[in-house]
């Protein structure tokens, strides 16, 4: 009896001798058709007439054959598992993730928290044609309804401070002997409130019915005591403390601890949370956008007191949430500062990520170390925040105190930050271009394709402060446009300066303002 080593092969016990092997295999090409091809090769090197098992034992390959159709079964299961195994790897890498779902979990791994949206806000005025002996008292929030050519959305006006901020529990009062409030503050999105029994268990999380949440909205009493919002249960001491997480449709889920860090809330507790839903740059409307009147009833006046409510400034600082290409871009430089600012480069970065709930957003930054000898440093750090076009303006106070209570628990102890303007330097830009006659009659499709290829190559993801502008630069772009035959470039500052090259200083950065395309044909 043979062993098990020397147990024949059925192709030994068929007298059969095999050839040396000619398959080779390749990796690289996983697309159904390459599959497909190869799968026949494979089949005739195996069994056609130079077969290495058994030659010229099958020879059914036409493509009406039966064959032919399971070959294809084959190469289309292979090609989808490829497909499957090539995306689940990449879904795992920030830089080549596809899925909004996935880029949150990456995230949420290392601790980062997309940013959600945020609402529009606008200042108010509410008038009406006589004064009274008696305060006119309405109460907050007073819910507009507007219609915009974009989408419906609901303005809620509350009474605001000298900061700007919202006096959510305040009424708007227009004074004795007065006829307007100037003082009121409009905010897009729509109050909700969720009622909640607590269950007594170990980290309850509750999902908000309402969405999408509003960034720094929610508000949390737990039987009537107001409990604080932390990043973390990072304190071993149980607090009234609560955490809010979202997902990618910004959902919001309040998170409780577990007696050690964190309170739990007890079986028989009532939960109450108050939010906002909305957001994002439908609220950004234009100045006078909204006219509209209330009714407000005056105790001892037998009739209701008409009152007219205007928007006399625009809508800003909306903002519709960060999309992947946010977070791939945020989160590398997140983890790079670890949420601390040592050099300047860290300054940069938190200022640049560093969004306000009522005074708006960063949109650029830079930041320059001078040393101060033993007592640490000093940092200049320019800033210029975005306006309500996804352009720069120039930064409110209340944007720079937000910041640098933001960067004092972030700083070396020994540094003292200085928070300046930025500087925009504003250009036009004349571009001569060249091309064959014979594309006269498209020339509105080019000079569209022109601008694009401008604004793309000041997008501010490509653009910083101090950056030299040469012509060369942005004719290397254009140059992507094959039709154009040749290109001629002209800066112009408003300044009145103009040249093919624009230098400027660390706290300076360009921004075109309009482009002139002129052509040339030959």
């Amino acid at each position: 009896m043979p062993t098990l080593n020397t147990i024949p092969t059925p192709y030994e016990e068929s007298g059969i001798v095999k050839k040396p092997n000619v398959l080779s295999l390749n990796y690289t090409n996983q697309d159904f058709w390459s599959m497909k091809t190869r799968l026949i090769q494979f089949i005739n090197e195996r069994f056609g007439p130079d077969g290495t098992v058994l030659p010229n034992t099958f020879n059914d390959l036409v493509e009406s054959s039966v064959a032919i159709m399971q070959i294809e079964n084959w190469a289309f299961l292979a090609d989808t598992l490829s497909f499957k195994i090539d995306q689940i790897v990449n879904e795992i890498f920030i830089d080549t993730v596809t899925e909004i779902d996935n880029a949150f979990r990456l995230s949420k791994l290392v601790g980062f928290q997309p940013q959600p949206p945020i609402s529009a806000r606008s200042m108010w005025v509410a008038t009406m044609n006589n004064p009274l002996l008696t305060d006119i008292s309405i109460n907050t929030p007073i819910a507009v309804d507007v219609v915009s050519d974009d989408a419906a959305i609901t303005i809620e006006l509350f009474q605001a401070d000298i900061f700007r901020n919202p006096l959510f529990d305040s009424p708007i009062v227009i004074p004795a002997g007065s006829v307007t409030n100037t003082s009121i503050i409009g905010l897009e999105g729509r109050t909700r409130v969720d009622e909640l029994d607590g269950d007594g268990s170990v980290g309850q999380t509750y999902q908000l019915e309402g969405f999408p949440v509003i960034y720094d909205s929610v508000r949390v009493t737990v039987d009537g005591v107001l409990w604080e919002q932390v990043t973390y249960f990072t304190d071993s001491n149980p607090r009234r403390e609560y955490r809010i997480e979202f997902d990618s449709n910004w959902n919001c889920f309040l998170i409780f601890g577990n007696n050690r860090a964190g309170v739990i809330p007890s079986a028989s507790s009532q939960i109450r949370a108050t939010y906002r839903i909305g957001g994002g740059t439908v609220g950004n409307i234009v100045t006078g956008f909204v006219q509209t009147q209330t009714q407000v009833t005056v105790p001892g006046l037998g009739y209701a007191v008409p009152i007219d409510l205007r928007n006399y400034t625009r809508g800003e600082f909306g903002y519709n949430g960060d999309t992947i290409e946010d977070i791939r871009l945020k989160l590398p430089l997140w983890l790079r500062t670890q949420d601390r600012a040592v050099s300047g480069e860290d300054y940069k970065i938190l200022a640049d990520q560093f969004v306000t709930t009522y005074h708006g957003q960063i949109g650029k930054s830079t930041a320059a170390l001078r040393n101060h000898g033993c007592s640490g440093n000093i940092i200049d750090l320019y800033i210029l925040a975005k306006d309500g076009t996804n352009g720069l303006q120039e930064a409110g106070n209340e944007l720079k105190v937000d910041l640098n209570e933001e960067l004092v628990d972030k700083k070396m102890f020994t540094d003292f930050v200085c928070i300046k303007d930025g500087t925009i330097v504003e250009i036009d830009i004349q571009v001569d271009v060249t091309m064959n006659k014979f594309y006269k009659k498209n020339e509105a499709e080019f000079r569209t394709q022109i601008e694009n290829k401008v604004n793309e190559f000041f997008e501010l993801n490509n653009w910083e402060y101090g950056k030299t502008l040469r012509d060369t630069d942005l004719i290397r772009s254009l140059s992507d446009i094959k039709e154009i035959m040749t290109i001629d470039i002209n800066f112009v500052k408003l300044s009145g300066e103009d040249g093919t090259t624009i230098t400027t200083r660390f706290f300076e950065i360009i921004r075109p303002d309009e482009t002139d395309v002129s052509f040339i044909y030959s």
